[in-house]
């Protein structure tokens, strides 16, 4: 294929690719648009650019159109009227054609009924798939694979109800690593991997539509956990005991635990407490130097932004009656995760230590923050910045580009208070 061929061919695949007008709807390219040099080429390089186009319109892939100067006519758009032969010349098989197949896959799975939630995530998939999303590499065969996927952790981690999933399918690891699973279902190691690689972004469309999507993050091999300290009992279903922590240690959790907890308890003398509190630590080694703190009924490390393990804790507390307080680097990034456990507490934050005062009482030893962290300044919302000492703080911030990291905080007066 000469040259320009290669360039007519290109520009209609990329605009396809992004076009969302119907497959038996013509498309429609200037000139201009597919060689932007037209007008000032020379006579050699325009004859040649005009046989090209001549050439695929006697293949009956495209139509030219023309407009006329007086006597004279110059070419004015390109139409291309067979996508399919734009595919083939490029190469590639035909994405609305593996559309179609994959729209018939879906209409033939009998491993849910049509009401089945996890039947409407698979139908909302297979209509909803981009042509660029096919076009690297879903067709019907990942597709089927998908849907043995969610079948497996439908019947691993579903509670009961005929649709629901839970908020986490670790129980499908029960004795099974991601990979093993993945040769027991597919016969090859990378499978799994490679399905959740190529639908991730429809399952996030999916997800914003209110669709039930599993959580695949297991697959990333990421285990959340995180760590709580406090006079706490932790209480699990299926007639598991307390884990009862009587001396207010440290106790680590992964996300697997968390989800079977069922309820937060708090006792004192044998009385429980009717006013629980939380503080909420940014960062490990405040966390640590805390943790004999008694002012607040436990604290909770965040380790930064909240991972799934700390979000999931942080609900189940929210759930219990826990009235929440959180300490933080004090710059733009350390606001913006206090805005974060806020969203999903969904109930008021007190930050501590998070003012002007201990700004200007550490400024001198402050670190300058970069452009694109002074930047993330504009991410905060109203509701975060209508919090008493915040807006003054973000103005220190702003004027003198500097921000203080928890670590360097004395946060002696807490336990002295606590005592």
């Amino acid at each position: 294929m000469i040259h320009f061929e290669e360039q007519i061919i290109a520009g209609f695949y990329n605009r396809i690719m992004k076009s969302k007008t119907a497959a038996d709807k013509p498309i429609i390219i200037p000139a201009q648009k597919i060689y932007p040099e037209f007008t000032g080429a020379s006579k050699d390089k325009k004859e040649a650019f005009l046989e090209a186009a001549k050439k695929l319109e006697k293949q009956r892939i495209l139509e030219l159109s023309w407009e006329k100067h007086g006597k004279s006519k110059s070419l004015k758009s390109l139409i291309c009227v067979d996508r399919k032969k734009i595919f083939k010349l490029k190469g590639k098989i035909f994405p609305e054609t593996t559309a179609k197949k994959i729209k018939k896959v879906e209409r033939s799975l009998n491993m849910f009924d049509e009401s089945h939630d996890c039947r409407k995530l698979l139908n909302f998939i297979a209509k909803n798939l981009t042509l660029p999303e096919i076009d690297h590499g879903i067709d019907e065969h990942t597709f089927s694979d998908l849907a043995v996927l969610i079948k497996s952790l439908y019947d691993s981690s579903h509670n009961g109800h005929n649709s629901l999933f839970l908020s986490s399918p670790y129980s499908l690891l029960d004795g099974i690593t991601t990979r093993a699973l993945s040769i027991r279902l597919y016969d090859d190691p990378t499978q799994i991997k490679n399905i959740k690689s190529m639908f991730t972004r429809i399952l996030t469309r999916a997800k914003k539509h209110g669709m039930h999507v599993p959580d695949f993050s297991f697959i990333d091999g990421s285990f959340p956990e995180t760590w709580i300290s406090g006079g706490i009992s932790l209480h699990f279903g299926k007639n598991k005991k307390p884990l009862i922590n009587h001396t207010g240690e440290m106790i680590g959790l992964s996300l697997k635990t968390i989800t079977e907890i069922e309820k937060i308890s708090v006792i004192h003398n044998g009385i429980e407490i009717i006013k629980p509190t939380v503080l909420t630590i940014e960062n490990k080694e405040t966390f640590y130097a805390l943790a004999p703190c008694k002012k607040y009924t436990c604290l909770l490390y965040t380790g930064g932004y909240p991972n799934r393990a700390v979000n999931a804790l942080l609900r189940i507390l929210s759930n219990n009656g826990f009235d929440f307080f959180h300490a933080g680097d004090v710059d733009p990034d350390g606001i913006l995760i206090l805005q974060e456990l806020k969203k999903t507490i969904e109930k008021p934050i007190t930050p501590i230590g998070m003012d002007a005062n201990t700004f200007n009482k550490y400024r001198k030893h402050g670190r300058k923050l970069n452009h694109s962290m002074l930047h993330n300044i504009r991410l905060i919302n109203n509701e975060i910045r209508s919090i008493e000492g915040i807006e003054d703080l973000l103005k220190l911030i702003e004027s003198t580009g500097l921000g203080i990291e928890q670590e360097l905080i004395d946060y002696g007066y807490i336990l002295t208070k606590s005592k």
